[in-house]
């Protein structure tokens, strides 16, 4: 059975690589979630590092904040395995922050759709380089 276990590793704390990623990323929308993406060469710790955004300025209530931020991670969680064989062939790694759009909540299944539509981009774009 495969692991579909989030460690530390593949958090994306670093402010140097947050802002090299904002400054110098690419950008993918597939609306209500836009994912912007650094590629660079290989790590030995995790291939993708990854962050979510929910803006307080788009979902005001903390409540609603978290829902989307845990169903947006459990869609990544799920569904990374369309990225990471990928990368590990193309011998690249990837940074990537994903952000919420929409001002109303999203059902989870919305969400995963639009992440398996974000993580195709990305590993083509990957592929391609």
């Amino acid at each position: 059975m495969e692991n579909f276990r989030l460690y530390k590793r593949e958090k994306l704390c670093s402010h140097t690589a947050i802002n090299l990623m904002f400054a110098h990323g690419k950008c993918v929308i597939s609306y209500p979630l836009r994912a912007v993406y650094r590629v660079g060469d290989a790590r030995a710790e995790a291939p993708v590092r990854f962050m979510i955004t929910i803006p307080k300025k788009k979902i005001r209530k903390a409540v609603g904040r978290v829902l989307l931020r845990r169903r947006t991670r459990e869609a990544y969680r799920l569904n990374r395995a369309l990225l990471v064989p990928a990368l590990a062939e193309a011998e690249k790694s990837v940074d990537v922050a994903f952000i919420y759009l929409s001002k109303e909540p999203a059902d989870y299944a919305v969400i995963e759709e639009k992440m398996k539509v974000i993580l195709d981009k990305i590993r083509k774009a990957v592929t391609h380089e």
